[in-house]
């Protein structure tokens, strides 16, 4: 096992550069990349009175479509529940771009057009309800 010998002065410089914030890293941990944060909210009206759903901008150029409830609430008083079974396709093919599930009410869209979430609001906000 090697000695190793700390002298005062290099004692001094190593407490000096910790207290800058040499030597640690910035919120990575174990080769996992930082998390991604909002960076703006578009809200969209129109597609479920009782729970509209809301489009995230992420700081990584990502998008999250979060629904209040999918199916969405009109669909169940409805009665079509099924008829939302497929809607992750129905959305990307509105998006024109790959839109994935990550969960019962949240899709996401990795690599967005420049247009794509204006094309999705107006899509949803247009989504034809039941009478």
């Amino acid at each position: 096992m090697p000695i190793i010998r700390t002298t005062f002065w290099g004692a001094l410089l190593g407490g000096l550069m910790s207290l800058c914030g040499c030597g640690t890293s910035p919120e990575v941990t174990d080769g996992e990349t930082p998390a991604a944060t909002v960076v703006s909210e578009i809200e969209v009206s129109g597609f479920d009175a009782d729970g509209e759903p809301v489009i995230r901008k992420l700081s990584d150029g990502s998008l999250q479509i979060q629904f209040e409830a999918m199916p969405p609430f009109f669909a169940e008083d409805a009665g079509i529940e099924e008829q939302f079974d497929d809607f992750q396709a129905k959305l990307e093919t509105a998006a024109g771009v790959a839109v994935a599930q990550e969960d019962r009410e949240l899709f996401v869209v990795a690599a967005p057009e420049e247009d794509t979430a204006q094309r999705i609001k107006t899509w949803l906000e247009s989504y034809p309800k039941p009478e």
